[in-house]
């Protein structure tokens, strides 16, 4: 049977519809997948995602508690699925992987899940025991797992979790940007910030809270006054950042809150910062990469990776000095900072686009589905 020739129904499931790297992942997942994989979507009812799945399936979605499990909507949610025939349940974290066990368990439908980042390195000896006995014992009834970089597997293998499940590496991908979208978009933002081009803008696009670290990004602002650090997002956090920063008279850093479209507020920045504690593969990162900037990021997982081979710098985690000081080499030497930001946007384009990553996600839907069928 050609699956590539027949159309198939995959439910992509998400306890997160909110500002965010793991809703825009799904977002730009929906809107390439090819033509023979048909879409629903479960996930919260909330901004600002949720309006745009439900525009790129054309209101195929059922409503799930955000980042909450629910034993009433994970059997309302098997029987939806039931009703609408899917044929593919795909689970996007953790929480999204629990909604989607149970009704795979349920339906006996094919379960697809992408972990989107092995994070127990802060979890206690004993929840770590308990987490990996759940994830592996519950894994009978995941047929495939997608990590979205080889670090992230790597990470998985080395805390024991899914040893016998099928996996697949796709990278995350994002749109690449021409060249006088890019430009437009600069001067429209620096101008909004009120800044010329002398004055040196670092971005930060992030949820404010503890894996994002971003009281580190704080003590990096602090060291280099002379650039303006503007962030976008919000969070647990944000009302710690805020007096912080007017409690240690930091004055140049900018909140400028949650944006539906915070590429345009990226192409201001002449560098870009990332200071967290752990990633899968940071799409702020990649969107970054994608206008041209040159990235200073901490030296974990996924951020590893992706600033490879001249990409951009890293620094290590804790070390805000070692930070600042990076940037300020960019900012001091414009042609290594163009140099560095051009080889991270060529680099973006050829490995982390959004048409290869939402192709070699449907060719392992249709593996899995094959495999079932036999």
């Amino acid at each position: 049977m050609n699956y590539a020739q027949l159309t198939r129904k995959v439910l992509v499931i998400s306890v997160r519809a909110d500002y965010g790297g793991g809703p825009r992942h799904l977002e730009l997942l929906l809107k390439h997948l090819p033509a023979d994989i048909q879409a629903f979507v479960a996930c919260p009812d909330e901004p600002p995602f949720r309006e745009r799945f439900e525009s790129l399936v054309g209101g195929r979605v059922f409503t799930l508690p955000h980042r909450r499990f629910d034993l009433s909507f994970a059997r309302r949610l098997a029987r939806w699925a039931g009703d609408q025939g899917v044929d593919l349940l795909h689970a996007h974290g953790k929480g999204a992987g629990v909604y989607a066990r149970m009704a795979a368990a349920i339906l006996r439908t094919p379960c697809v899940h992408t972990p989107h980042g092995v994070h127990v390195e802060s979890y206690s000896p004993l929840k770590r025991r308990l987490y990996r006995a759940y994830e592996n014992l519950t894994a009978r009834w995941v047929d495939h797992l997608i990590f979205v970089s080889d670090e992230e597997r790597a990470a998985a293998q080395a805390a024991g979790l899914w040893p016998r499940t099928p996996h697949s590496v796709i990278v995350n991908g994002v749109e690449a940007v021409a060249d006088a979208q890019r430009a437009r978009w600069r001067h429209e933002s620096r101008q909004r910030l009120g800044v010329d081009e002398a004055r040196p803008v670092i971005m930060t696009l992030s949820r404010f809270d503890y894996q994002k670290n971003m009281l580190e990004a704080l003590e990096v602002a602090k060291r280099l006054p002379e650039a303006l650090f503007a962030w976008i997002g919000e969070g647990d956090e944000s009302a710690l950042l805020a007096r912080r920063a007017r409690d240690e008279r930091i004055a140049n850093v900018r909140f400028l809150g949650k944006s539906d479209a915070p590429l345009p507020w990226l192409a201001a920045a002449d560098a870009y910062l990332s200071t967290s504690r752990w990633e899968g593969l940071p799409l702020a990162v990649l969107e970054a990469m994608s206008l041209g900037l040159a990235v200073v990021a901490s030296d974990v997982v996924g951020q590893r990776e992706l600033l490879g081979e001249g990409a951009g710098r890293l620094y290590p985690l804790g070390d805000p000095a070692a930070a600042a000081d990076a940037l300020r080499a960019l900012l001091r030497d414009s042609a290594l900072r163009r140099q560095m930001g051009e080889r991270a946007r060529r680099i973006q384009r050829e490995r982390y686009s959004v048409e290869g990553m939402a192709e070699a996600t449907a060719a392992v839907y249709r593996r899995v589905m094959e495999a079932e069928d036999r």
